[in-house]
Parts: structure tokens; C-alpha cells; sequence
């Protein structure tokens, strides 16, 4: 497992290797149970869901303290359980509004003894929430929705000063350049995006981190009602 991150200078310790290795494990277990991704080949699963989660690590390495994460739209547990396993000094949250997948996203981190606070919810309404609106030092969302929608979804999580980054392929450039401006309504700034790729079975995987620092509070009034912000995405 550790040749895997070895070309991104992520090292795994013993026992982090000997965690991915179970999760693995319990992954394609699970996954036989419940429709938690169409990727179902041990080393498909290696690279597509457990690299492809951890790569932000390589350039958040520098988060002072300790800092609170969440991960919305969490789905099949990526990236939040392996960002877990690579980082169990950070403190790490993930929300999903299908219940049976928080479910069993919880039980499978229990079961690797891992430190994982899931919730089960619709982002519109957990973005409302005192508990949680303005609360993390950073957001993650992975393969969860258009650009717009992605922004109104996660930025009224993040704290000022705190960092939004958004798993994306290339053709975010397009959206990036035809939406420039559209974050700082919502209190955020574009300050890097981070071009990453690896290699699978011949194929050049291409991943593009888009990174969103939190400037100012966002609006009381974002985000909007649920189902709102994909009906009528943001416009610039």
C-alpha cells in the first residue's frame, strides 16, 4: 500500500498501513452489501477512492493545530475515511443526506478503531445550523454537484480564514473562468488550484484541488432552501 502515496510523499506508518489494508477489506465487503460505488476492484479502489481522497494532504500539511473538518456529501465514506486514517490528529466530520450510507460509514470507521463523527442531514439544512454554519477550518466535497451549487453548499460551513477544497477534474478551468467572481458573494476567494495526476492501468488520471479561502461571513441567506441552490444555481 505505502507505494501508492510514496510518489506523492505521503509515508504511512505500520499501523496506517495495516488500516488501509483492513479498510479495503471491509470496503469491498460492504460495498457487496450496499451500493456504496460502482468501483469495485481491489486496486481500482486503491487508486480511484483511497489516493484520490488523501492527495490534498500534500499541500494541507502546513493546517496549524487541530484543525475540524467536514465532508459533505460523503456518500461511500471518501474521502473523509481515509483522510481519517492518513490524519487521525485532525478532527474529521462528514454529513450525507442518505442515512443508510452515514450508517454504515460509521460502522465501518468503528470497526478500524478510527476517529470518525458522521451526520445525517440535507446540506441546506445543516448550513442553517448554528451548531455547524461557520464552524470548520476545513471543507471537503468530492463528485457531489456543478460549481455554483458546490459554493452555496460549502462556504456557509467554513469558518473565516478556514479553506474549501473542492475535488475536481480539468474541466473545472471552464467553470472557474465563466463563474469568476461567483464565490466572493458567499464570502470566499480563489486562492490556488493545485493540477495532481497518477497513473491507472495506462490511464492518466487528471485531478484539479480547488482551494477557497474564507473571507468574510457568508450571507444569513445562503444557502437557500433545500433544493433550491440546484434548481436555480448562482449566477455571476
Amino acid at each position: 500500500m505505502q507505494n501508492l502515496f510514496t510518489p506523492f510523499n505521503i509515508q504511512l506508518s505500520s499501523e496506517q498501513e495495516k488500516c488501509f489494508t483492513q479498510f479495503l477489506e471491509l470496503f469491498i465487503e460492504t460495498n457487496s452489501q450496499i451500493n456504496l460505488s460502482a468501483i469495485r476492484e481491489p486496486e481500482a479502489i486503491k487508486f480511484k477512492h483511497f489516493l484520490d481522497s488523501v492527495l490534498p494532504v500534500t499541500f494541507l500539511n502546513e493546517v496549524n493545530g487541530t484543525p475540524r473538518l467536514l465532508d459533505i456529501g460523503a456518500g461511500g465514506g471518501f474521502p473523509c475515511i481515509p483522510l481519517c486514517i492518513i490524519r487521525p490528529d485532525w478532527s474529521i466530520e462528514a454529513l450525507d443526506s442518505v442515512g443508510k450510507k452515514m450508517k454504515v460509514v460509521q460502522l465501518m470507521a468503528d470497526q478500524l478503531g478510527i476517529s470518525l463523527k458522521t451526520h445525517h442531514g440535507r446540506i441546506e439544512d445543516f448550513g442553517q445550523n448554528g451548531k455547524f454554519r461557520s464552524q470548520f477550518d476545513i471543507v471537503t466535497a468530492r463528485a457531489l454537484a456543478p460549481w455554483a451549487v458546490l459554493l452555496e453548499y460549502a462556504l456557509p460551513f467554513v469558518k473565516v480564514g478556514g479553506k474549501f477544497i473542492a475535488y475536481q477534474g480539468p474541466s473545472i478551468y471552464e467553470d472557474l473562468s465563466a463563474m469568476a467572481g461567483l464565490e466572493e458573494r458567499l464570502g470566499g476567494e480563489l486562492t490556488n488550484t493545485y493540477d495532481m495526476q497518477y497513473e491507472f492501468e495506462g490511464e492518466i488520471i487528471e485531478r484539479v484541488f480547488v482551494e477557497i479561502t474564507k473571507m468574510t461571513h457568508t450571507k444569513n441567506k445562503y444557502p437557500r432552501m433545500n433544493g433550491v441552490p440546484r434548481q436555480e444555481p448562482l449566477k455571476v
